[in-house]
């Protein structure tokens, strides 16, 4: 399990970088490309966690302030199996209705004999989003 913000000690698994759409980075309003999401295979937490770069004000006290390896935690998915490791897919998953292009994640919930598939895509513009609008 997890105790406030730290990740089980027998855990993560893997990680993967990945972006939301199979056309991958994009170039930024600074001219820089986007950095990529990150998945991670909590194994024995029994969850998985994407994290998404985040861009916010320099900390001088940082040991290392270096801006590009800045990332929050963007879902916490909680299985209640071992996951092991994950799988990224930019194909369409099955013939249900989706946004074409966007990330398909898939988290193997081991001993429920299940895989969860999540899907990225875009936020309808009328909906009211807090975020900054970075597709996520």
């Amino acid at each position: 399990g997890q105790l406030g913000n730290m990740i089980n000690p027998g855990a993560p698994g893997f990680c993967y970088t990945f972006y939301p759409t199979k056309d991958g980075p994009r170039l930024n309003d600074d001219g820089r490309r986007s950095r990529p999401l990150i998945g991670i295979a909590g194994d024995c937490a029994e969850a998985a966690y994407i994290l998404r770069p985040i861009d916010g004000e320099r900390d001088n006290n940082a040991i290392h302030p270096d801006e590009s390896t800045k990332y929050a935690l963007m879902c916490d998915i909680d299985c209640g199996a071992t996951v092991g490791s994950i799988g990224v897919s930019y194909d369409d998953f099955s013939f249900v209705e989706q946004q074409s292009g966007y990330a398909k994640i898939y988290i193997p919930c081991f001993e429920k004999d299940k895989v969860l598939v999540f899907a990225m895509g875009s936020v309808d513009n009328d909906e009211k989003n807090d975020d900054d609008d970075d597709g996520w």
